[in-house]
């Protein structure tokens, strides 16, 4: 794949990144690819960013695309992406893919310290159904156009920009899920540390209880206290706290079940929150963003091969 699009494009072999995406262990079939490169190549254009959005599509309900323009002392530069993803989405990444530019003039290694920082947040703060895949990446590139020549004073300036544009490709993933019908940000706070923030958090998300009651509108608390108190991280029942949107279903050993209609109602909406204090009087917290658990997940893959 590299060599052919190198050869149509007039480039070394070496600058040709390859992503993919499929099922596991089947070849991709190079007659289509021989025959496509030079379509593809022959087709590109200044303004194809929406084509190429909508081209990697695989069970996306839609394109992904961002863009932000940052400003500096030294002048202006943009940073843009486009992503695809949709189902197999965990964080240590997933089936996604990831691509983002900038016209800053930015040194490799500075780039992919940036590229790191950014997605740590953004891209691995994610999951859909708790299953890695094993062929994610985000590619990270810069072509210095903008003549706006990143260092140390301006690194911060890039990081925010690309961690702008890689969170909204990121919810957009996440909002596209497979049989996603609710966008969820899940937030732990009063964690002892940093790891038990990330782990009861993503341990939370990926409950697929917790997931099918967001999806059936159910304000279960006992499944997201559950689901902390297994998590691994260090949980204190007496001083935990669970919050759905604005409201407090359950606080120190006591549940606030009266509340339960209102948070039904809450739940009814498409972009929510739901946040779940440890207990332990810890300063840390995490926000790992997942979608519900529908019946057309169940369908899209176990039909996924037929």
């Amino acid at each position: 794949m590299a060599q052919l699009t190198s050869t149509a494009l007039g480039c070394r072999d070496h600058h040709v990144l390859v992503a993919s995406t499929g099922v596991i262990g089947v070849n991709l079939k190079m007659d289509k690819l021989r025959a496509g490169i030079p379509q593809a190549v022959s087709a590109l254009a200044e303004d194809g960013g929406a084509a190429a959005a909508r081209a990697i599509m695989t069970t996306d309900p839609f394109p992904k695309e961002c863009a932000v323009e940052v400003t500096t002392e030294f002048g202006a530069f943009r940073v843009g992406g486009m992503a695809k993803g949709s189902g197999m989405i965990e964080p240590r990444m997933a089936t996604m893919l990831g691509y983002l530019t900038t016209d800053a003039d930015v040194d490799p290694l500075l780039l992919s310290r940036a590229l790191i920082e950014a997605t740590r947040y953004t891209f691995n703060a994610i999951t859909v159904d708790g299953e890695p895949s094993t062929n994610d990446c985000v590619f990270a590139l810069a072509n210095g156009r903008s003549g706006v020549q990143i260092n140390e004073n301006l690194y911060p300036a890039l990081v925010e920009g690309f961690r702008a544009v890689a969170h909204e490709l990121a919810l957009g993933i996440v909002r596209g899920g497979e049989g996603a019908t609710k966008l969820l940000a899940v937030t732990v706070t009063g964690a002892a540390n940093e790891s038990d923030a990330w782990m009861a958090a993503r341990a939370i998300a990926n409950s697929p209880l917790v997931k099918t009651a967001v999806h059936g509108g159910d304000p279960n608390w006992g499944r997201l206290v559950a689901a902390a108190g297994r998590s691994g991280a260090a949980f204190v029942l007496d001083g935990a706290r669970v919050r759905i949107g604005s409201l407090v279903l359950f606080e120190a050993g006591r549940p606030f079940d009266d509340l339960a209609p209102q948070a039904a109602d809450y739940l009814t909406g498409k972009d929510l929150a739901i946040e779940v204090n440890l207990g332990t009087a810890g300063s840390h917290s995490a926000t790992v963003w997942t979608c519900d658990l529908s019946a057309d997940y169940v369908k899209i893959n176990a039909e996924y091969r037929t």
